[in-house]
């Protein structure tokens, strides 16, 4: 008896094998990897543009970071916008952990809209080779890069 129930389980898992562990035809689609479990990297948006192609907030935030001299800190700060009351956070270390940006990159990131005080960030940044000069633009906090290829230096 014992021998025949063994015999039922391994039959019932042939089957089960034979039924859900089958290769698809050849013709089927390919077996895709769930979407939640997916490393997706940002997306570089080609060709580089100068800075008057972008949109107009990313040209002044070029002008505010230069007039700034494109501060480095070790942390987030608030520097004040010439003649307003407003402020523009950036100056710290962008550190490319996806590995979006090219790898041999020293990167700072700053802010592209200034905001008063108090105010919550929004995703726009540009992100800067402290090296190179080599300046990124970006309007949805990473997702997406693209290179500004001259006017913001």
């Amino acid at each position: 008896m014992t021998t025949l129930r063994n015999l039922r389980h391994v039959a019932a898992a042939a089957l089960l094998l034979t039924v859900f562990a089958a290769p698809a035809a050849s013709s089927a689609a390919p077996l895709q990897t769930p979407a939640h479990l997916a490393v997706r990297s940002a997306d570089i948006i080609e060709p580089a543009l100068p800075v008057e192609e972008f949109p107009g907030q990313v040209q002044e935030a070029c002008e505010i970071w230069q007039d700034l001299t494109w501060p480095q800190s070790s942390r987030p700060t608030d520097y004040p916008v010439a003649d307003t009351r407003l402020v523009i956070r950036g100056s710290n270390v962008y550190r490319n952990r996806s590995g979006d940006l090219p790898l041999e990159g020293r990167y700072r990131e700053y802010d592209v809209n200034p905001r008063n005080r108090g105010e919550h960030r929004d995703a726009e940044r540009v992100v800067r080779d402290q090296d190179t000069h080599t300046v990124w633009y970006t309007g949805d906090h990473y997702d997406n890069f693209q290179e500004i290829s001259s006017g913001c230096e």
